[in-house]
């Protein structure tokens, strides 16, 4: 079994992989809800509080002349058997989830030995010129961007005339049924929690959008959440690319209704707006997992052409009276329906959010202390001006190397760690495995250089987030209030537990 629970290829003790085992779905590449979340939402959406976040097709996705009859014929396949083996390197496991052109599956790279996610276009759209054409786009825009938090992409290749490619493989689960588990709780997530992710979500699509494409496609379901509560932007299937002189290609006319702005139909737009479509959808993900309702009902395209003719969505802070007139203005001018008038850029709405934090009452920070490590002195300037920032009247000591985090928290209990991956004496493996070994304090890793297998052997050993230096001083703090903020939760989970 992987750490996360679900089927693993291994090898047997001569080397030999051994055989796989299927897999149910994942859930961080498809909705899979019980019958007991199914009834909650249905709940819930009866109570206005509903979530509809599929796809509806491209009406070009065939082109034109293709054999519609390809729609039926497509469903029935749930991609390559366990066992089997594809590009005479990636051992198939099983399922991880499927859409309308395509599955996903887990494999194990048998020669670099780690578990993999390949998604294969269905053999019946093989004969669909459009669909294979468009199949290789999202292969692109993906290979395009190199960020923590969006999905990489290792390779591509065909299996029997269909392509595929392969790409990082994410434990976990995704923001959808990270938003449906608060459902079943009867709760909210804090406001710290909800801006933990969404900095990291407008971090990733500010580094899509830099790299020349549109994700178009942006909902819950294809927002990941990893190991240490990494987000990972998935499922590009419906992005667009600008050529070298600024020029947008082709436009797939797609999209979940409910996260589409109002222009998406529209071919004459300037380039300069055509990413805004992607701001109006973290609009619509942040009005959600802030106030745990979407700003507008919508469950057809019916419905999402009525709503575009003049609805108004609700004031957040009518919604939760915990956010202030700042969350107003930060989500309802991410949601213009006029491009010309919505926030320029995700980093722009980023730091929108995290200025309408700022508005809420802070409390009273002094019994807080933070212990920040790092041998780089200008890190801990930084780190020490954005964390006295965010916590006033904290108290944060910053030390040179792992031995002397370890001391500091030894001789006075810590509320937070912030420390270097890399560093002499104690590095931040052995640091965060000594530090979980002896105190439950919230751990924050910074590297330089880290990547996924990083990121999943410190989330094993207890680290609580990421971040990739150089670090956004915003990031720090958002991810920090994260980290204390779910310590306490689950503190106050334990409680009620006993």
């Amino acid at each position: 079994m992987g750490r996360d629970g679900h089927p693993k290829a291994g090898r047997s003790s001569n080397g030999a992989a051994t055989p796989p085992v299927a897999t149910t779905p994942h859930p961080a590449y498809a909705d899979t809800r019980d019958a007991k979340t199914a009834a909650a939402k249905a709940a819930a959406a009866a109570d206005g509080g509903g979530r509809n976040d599929t796809t509806i097709p491209s009406i070009e996705l065939l082109g034109r002349g293709d054999d519609t009859s390809v729609h039926a014929e497509a469903g029935a396949w749930e991609g390559p058997a366990a066992g089997s083996l594809i590009g005479n390197t990636y051992r198939v496991v099983g399922p991880l989830g499927q859409g309308g052109m395509g599955v996903v599956v887990l494999a194990l790279d048998e020669r670099l030995e780690r578990d993999v996610a390949i998604k294969l276009i269905r053999p019946a759209y093989t004969r669909s010129q459009t669909a294979r054409e468009r199949f290789l786009i999202e292969a692109r825009a993906m290979a395009r961007v190199r960020h923590e938090n969006v999905v990489e992409i290792y390779a591509f290749g065909e299996l029997d005339e269909a392509p595929y490619f392969v790409m990082e493989y994410v434990p976990g689960t995704n923001v959808a049924n990270w938003l449906d588990d608060a459902i079943l709780e009867d709760r909210l997530p804090s406001v710290d929690e909800a801006l933990g992710f969404l900095d990291q979500i407008c971090r990733g699509v500010t580094a899509i959008h830099s790299s020349g494409t549109v994700h178009g496609d942006l909902k819950p379901s294809n927002l990941l959440i990893g190991p240490a509560s990494r987000i990972a932007i998935a499922d590009m299937g419906l992005s667009r690319l600008f050529d070298p002189t600024g020029q947008p290609g082709e436009h797939p006319m797609a999209g979940t209704p409910a996260y589409m702005a109002p222009e998406f139909a529209r071919t004459d737009l300037p380039s300069e707006l055509i990413q805004r479509g992607d701001i109006y959808a973290l609009g619509v993900i942040a009005f959600e997992m802030l106030t745990g309702h979407p700003p507008f009902d919508i469950e057809s395209t019916a419905d999402m052409l009525l709503v575009h003719s003049g609805a108004r969505a609700p004031l957040p802070s009518q919604l939760r009276p915990e956010l202030t007139t700042a969350f107003d203005n930060a989500l309802l001018k991410a949601l213009s329906f006029d491009p010309v008038q919505r926030t320029r850029t995700p980093d722009a709405f980023r730091k929108a959010l995290l200025e309408a934090r700022e508005s809420i009452t802070a409390g009273h920070n002094n019994a807080l202390r933070i212990v920040v490590a790092d041998d780089d002195s200008d890190f801990l300037e930084l780190a020490s001006e954005a964390l006295a920032y965010g916590f006033p009247g904290a108290q944060i000591e910053l030390v040179a190397d792992g031995e002397a985090a370890l001391a500091a928290c030894d001789r006075e209990p810590a509320s937070l760690a912030v420390i270097d991956l890399n560093m002499p004496g104690l590095n931040g493996v052995e640091l965060t495995a000594a530090l979980r070994a002896n105190y439950s304090l919230p751990i924050v890793v910074v590297t330089a250089s880290g990547g996924a297998p990083d990121w999943h052997l410190l989330s094993a050993l207890g680290a609580d987030g990421f971040l990739v230096k150089p670090i956004d001083p915003f990031a720090l703090v958002a991810l920090a209030r994260k980290a204390i903020d779910s310590k306490k939760r689950r503190g106050t989970a334990a409680k009620k537990a006993r």
